[in-house]
């Protein structure tokens, strides 16, 4: 059964880019099929694979096209070869996709529907949401089956997390009934400072025990060098502490998944 996880935080500069490779490689190695989606008209992930999002938008080949053209989503996805998650790349025209989806009808299913003929492909698929509450964010979400919400911690990143549960919420009374958060990742954590464990405190207060807090991602400028690498920093410096919390979510996805 194929898992769908919207990677989602309203809050720029919070690692959704970065947990997305690195969470879609942990799923690689473990003999999963991944496909990755660029739902962020920034491109930061097509660009992380190391894609032209500016050459692929000129074929008409990134999501925009899928979204509100007829182009087939089967005919974007980007193979990643043995091992690797394939690839949905985005480019800035999807910034240009919001206005016309108010026009529609279905405007907040539009992303599910084009998805449905590939899904059954994958075991896993990955969202990487813009950073904004937006149709866009809320098409990932009425697709998803379960919400990973990576959190910087600092106290601009925490302070929409609520406004992120409330539309979780309309979502799930209005479009997806079935949709799960699977938890909060708090990133790009200095455990030496005293600011960011005052966030992890007030994460812990505003999740109570409603929603799991997972162990935070440790900074370290490996994750900038493996990015201008183009490679998952799980592959490329495999000793950084942070990537062990992205093979602990590996791990407990596959027991997620199989609950279902």
């Amino acid at each position: 059964m194929t898992t769908v996880i919207a990677l989602a935080n309203q809050k720029g500069g919070v690692g959704k880019t970065t947990s997305t490779v690195n969470l879609a490689c942990a799923l690689a190695q473990r003999h999963r099929r991944v496909l990755a989606i660029d739902m962020d008209p920034q491109s930061s992930l097509t660009i992380y694979y190391g894609h032209n999002p500016r050459a692929l938008e000129k074929q008409e080949a990134t999501l925009y096209w899928a979204l509100m053209k007829d182009q087939a989503m089967e005919n974007l996805i980007l193979a990643g070869g043995a091992g690797t998650p394939d690839l949905i790349p985005a480019s800035i025209s999807l910034a240009g996709a919001e206005p016309e989806l108010t026009l529609l009808w279905d405007s907040a299913s539009v992303f599910r529907d084009k998805l449905q003929p590939v899904r059954d492909r994958y075991d896993f698929i990955l969202v990487d949401c813009p950073p904004s509450l937006t149709l866009l964010t809320v098409n990932a979400l009425a697709a998803a089956d379960t919400l990973l919400i990576p959190v910087k911690t600092d106290y601009l990143s925490i302070m929409g997390i609520p406004l992120l549960l409330d539309t979780v919420e309309k979502v799930r009374k209005r479009l997806n009934t079935h949709l799960d958060i699977f938890g909060v990742l708090p990133t790009m954590y200095n455990a030496r400072n005293i600011h960011d464990n005052d966030c992890l405190a007030e994460l812990r207060e505003i999740l109570t025990s409603r929603i799991r807090l997972f162990e935070p991602v440790h900074r370290s400028t490996s994750f900038d060098r493996s990015s201008a690498m183009s490679q998952a920093t799980l592959e490329a410096f495999p000793d950084t502490p942070g990537v062990r919390v992205y093979h602990q979510l590996a791990d407990e996805l596959l027991t997620h998944g199989e609950s279902r």
